[in-house]
């Protein structure tokens, strides 16, 4: 039986220059040890510091060499927390701040990664003083919290805001950001087995699973992180109704969430906002996530979409990621919501990286431990002590591969390769230390078209790659000649420089 360990492949060519341009953003002055703690202005303590430690954490692991500012960021730690041991302010007893929660997530889950790339024992301590002091305190209170969307006051802007109270917690206009923290706190759980963190866990994971999403006009960001906690919960347990529960709530968001371009409504049931690549992130993650826990085949390719057509147009040329317009029922074109790179530099071009990290840790995968998946293309090379795989594809952009596998035991199987539009099966039978090679000759993806689910009308698609209109003079990887138009992928955003960016316009609806 192979079994595939926590390895990330060795990347080259589009995925490693993404991941590179976004910690060379990550190492500019706003990132910076000295000045993190001070970029908060809209009240989420532990947030910016927390998504830029977990950015650099992920790079880490990606790019296999510490980033330029981690070390020192991390040894600065102990002297930007307060006397409970987190960071803000000290509320009274029974008082909870959602924002303060939400912003924590992120801290905690950024000194936990740095822990398990390092092992080193006081970073987790850290971490269990957090939950100890922040979030244990709120066992019991979770079941009270308001779902009434007119207690926020406001509708809510790109960075959230504390909007009034409700029950015992100050509440945030991120409606349902309380429960950000399943995230974090389930990794903290498949770590430390604490059975008390299990029991908040196990009351908040109740309370969200209540929630009609679309008429509390929840956050997308905050659902889906939470639903990625609620899988965690079910690696770390096997109870099965929580695989469910994240698996209906992934559903409602594809039904109720998602873009034309697989990216995000920022609220449910408020489609005339714009997208946050925050959720995006988190979209793809479960997406990876569900598919490693059911080893369904219909999540690979929802992947590939939210990935090419959501993920990689959001990415800008600084390397950052920024919000868009919706496409659906407000707009058959796709563009920069704001002016210019419109970068959500305070979120969403941290959590980019561990966007980037979920495809380079996922290019290899291996759901029941004996058949292997192949999951997105591109070049790299993987070893896991088991076996090792060259790779060498123009997957997406076409069909052709090649592949040198040798098993460092027998071994007897099959190779899924995804091409852009479904798997190909490639039975093999090989002998320890024997490699094997697969290949496929190039070829173009296939053109078809499909109905627009989210609006009247049909979009174009080569394999699983939207193509758009575009008004840029940019080489493209890919274009199509259709009715006189010419049309091409979504995914060369990271090349459109600033300057073109106030033109940049992309129909993808017809």
């Amino acid at each position: 039986m192979i079994r595939l360990t926590d390895s990330v492949p060795e990347i080259y060519g589009e995925l490693l220059y993404r991941a590179v341009k976004n910690e060379a953003r990550l190492s500019s002055r706003i990132y910076r040890p000295d000045v993190i703690y001070s970029m908060d202005q809209a009240g989420w303590p532990g947030d910016w510091e927390g998504r830029t430690i977990l950015a650099l954490a992920m790079h880490y692991r990606v790019q296999k060499r510490p980033p330029a500012y981690l070390k020192e960021m991390i040894e600065d730690v102990p002297n930007r927390l307060n006397a409970r041991g987190y960071v803000g302010r000290i509320l009274p007893e029974g008082i909870f701040d959602e924002q303060q929660f939400s912003g924590h997530n992120w801290f905690i889950r950024g000194l936990m990664e740095y822990y398990l790339i390092t092992g080193e024992e006081h970073i987790l301590g850290t971490v269990s003083r957090i939950v100890e002091n922040l979030y244990l305190p709120a066992k019991g209170y979770y079941t009270g919290y308001p779902l009434d969307p007119t207690l926020r006051g406001g509708e809510g802007s790109y960075s959230g805001r504390t909007v009034g109270t409700g029950g015992a917690f100050i509440l945030s206009s991120d409606i349902g950001c309380a429960f950000m923290c399943l995230d974090g706190l389930s990794q903290y759980y498949l770590l430390k087995k604490d059975g008390r963190v299990a029991d908040l866990l196990y009351e908040m994971i109740a309370k969200f699973a209540e929630i009609d999403f679309v008429a509390a006009n929840m956050q997308t960001h905050a659902a889906l992180s939470a639903a990625r906690g609620i899988v965690r919960m079910y690696e770390a347990t096997g109870d099965a109704a929580l695989l469910e529960i994240a698996e209906r709530i992934f559903g409602i968001y594809c039904r109720e969430g998602m873009t034309e371009n697989y990216a995000n409504f920022n609220w449910f049931g408020r489609k005339d906002t714009w997208t946050e690549p925050c959720a995006i992130t988190d979209s793809l993650i479960l997406a990876l996530m569900l598919f490693k826990s059911t080893g369904n085949e219909n999540y690979p390719g929802l992947a590939h979409r939210i990935y090419y057509n959501a993920f990689c147009y959001a990415q800008r040329s600084n390397g950052g990621f920024g919000t868009d317009r919706n496409t659906g029922p407000y707009g058959r074109v796709l563009r920069p919501h704001g002016n210019g790179l419109s970068e959500a530099y305070w979120c969403c071009t941290m959590r980019g990286a561990e966007g980037i990290k979920a495809v380079a840790e996922n290019l290899v995968a291996s759901p029941d431990g004996k058949d292997i998946y192949l999951l997105f293309g591109g070049s790299y090379y993987y070893d896991n002590g088991h076996f090792t795989v060259s790779f060498k594809s123009n997957i997406p952009y076409g069909n052709g591969f090649e592949i040198v596998f040798k098993p460092s035991e027998n071994y007897e199987g099959t190779i899924h390769i995804y091409n852009g539009s479904g798997f190909s099966a490639h039975r093999i039978n090989a002998a320890a230390g024997i490699p094997i090679l697969i290949r496929k000759e190039e070829s173009t993806p296939a053109l078809h078209e499909e109905k627009a689910f989210a609006t009247e009308g049909k979009k174009y698609f080569a394999g699983d790659l939207l193509l758009g209109i575009a008004n840029q003079r940019l080489k493209r990887a890919l274009t199509y000649d259709i009715d006189g138009l010419q049309l091409s992928p979504l995914t060369d955003m990271i090349d459109v420089e600033p300057e073109e960016l106030a033109g940049e316009c992309r129909q993808i609806v017809f």
